[in-house]
């Protein structure tokens, strides 16, 4: 596994690297208040038995990437320039495949739509919505509200007391909450109110496969966000699984999103070339 920081725009991200270095590049981002460690978890193995090579990064705000406490410098562009800044470190000018989990997925394909010619192709795990979110509207602001109201700190408590939640879902909030900045966190939370995702514009005209995976009753991911994405999108394939898929590992998450891309008939360029089967 290798380590080091990129700068992105104005910001330094922490990257991770998994795999052979010469092996085709899959980028993939986590969404608002997670950690690359969970992308990780779920991907590390279907992406690298697959053939390629993994590389996950903090969100600008998050864990080790540095901390970013004003909300409006959690636009989606701005997350879009960080991906352009990873990518370009990492993928040695080859097209790169790029993915992401809830606001990471957002990121991915808005990256993708402008990209035609480094992206191969995008993957959007549990997309939220389309186009501009509507302000007050909706399980992300609920939860903008809410930290704006209680804290991180008051968040996190809740979190503790939640008997309703996936027991897996429960005891990765728990861990992944505080290791972030809490301006930062606060920040990127209340930006998600209101905020930007590819637009059915973008969708429509995307120039790559565009991979999907969703799992049904998640208010803040809606599966029909998903359904729609695939039939806006020109080439697009979706894989639906259930929340309780990932009570033993994430890793069913990662195995959907190298589903959905071999659906597409997208593998790493050169793998039988290295010996992979």
């Amino acid at each position: 596994m290798i380590h080091r920081r990129v700068l992105g725009d104005g910001v330094e991200l922490a990257v991770t690297s998994t795999g052979p270095e010469d092996a085709p590049a899959l980028v993939v981002g986590h969404g608002v208040a997670s950690t690359s460690r969970f992308a990780r978890e779920a991907f590390t193995g279907p992406a690298t038995r697959a053939g390629f090579r993994l590389v996950t990064y903090d969100l600008r705000g998050h864990g080790d990437s540095s901390p970013v406490p004003a909300a409006v410098d959690h636009a989606l562009d701005r997350h879009v320039a960080d991906l352009d800044a990873v990518v370009a470190a990492v993928a040695g000018g080859q097209p790169v495949t790029v993915a992401g989990i809830s606001l990471g997925g957002h990121v991915a394909v808005a990256w993708a739509a402008a990209h035609a010619g480094t992206a191969r192709a995008a993957v959007a795990c549990l997309p939220a919505w389309t186009g501009r979110a509507v302000p007050g509207e909706g399980a992300h602001a609920a939860v903008a509200a809410e930290v704006a109201r209680a804290g991180v700190d008051g968040m996190i408590a809740s979190f503790r007391e939640d008997d309703t939640m996936e027991p897996w879902l429960r005891t990765v909030l728990l861990r992944d909450w505080p290791v972030h900045d809490a301006d930062s966190l606060t920040a990127a939370l209340v930006a998600l109110d209101g905020g930007l995702a590819p637009t059915e514009a973008e969708l429509r005209t995307l120039p790559v496969p565009l991979g999907l995976v969703a799992w049904p009753d998640d208010a803040g991911h809606p599966i029909a966000v998903a359904r729609e994405w695939r039939d806006q999108a020109p080439r697009a394939a979706l894989e639906e699984l259930a929340l309780t898929a990932l009570a033993a590992s994430p890793e069913p998450l990662g195995a959907a999103a190298v589903r959905a891309l071999r659906a597409l008939g997208v593998e790493p360029q050169g793998r039988r070339a290295r010996g992979r089967p």
